[in-house]
């Protein structure tokens, strides 16, 4: 999956969580500016963890800003991860 694929499928995941512009969605934008508090953040993980089979260690996700960090860590994830290759891509 190129990063670009990546981005597209975390857009559709987070807007079933909450509906949110185009322009919010954008990489460089804070999710708190994007309406995202922290209870939708954790929907959103658990959402993002079930939907690619991987688990996403407490401290990645508290590293997660912008919708950029979010591609950043998935992507890691989906790469194998820094936790050893947790990440198979199957639940």
């Amino acid at each position: 999956m190129t990063r670009e694929e990546l981005a597209r499928k975390l857009v559709e995941i987070v807007r079933k969580e909450k509906e949110i512009p185009d322009e919010k969605l954008a990489p460089s934008t804070p999710l708190a500016e994007a309406g995202i508090d922290s209870l939708d953040a954790l929907t959103i993980l658990f959402a993002i963890e079930e939907e690619f089979g991987i688990t996403i260690p407490d401290a990645q996700s508290r590293s997660i800003k912008t919708f950029g960090d979010m591609i950043d860590v998935v992507a890691t994830q989906l790469a194998g991860g820094a936790d050893g290759g947790a990440a198979t891509g199957r639940p």
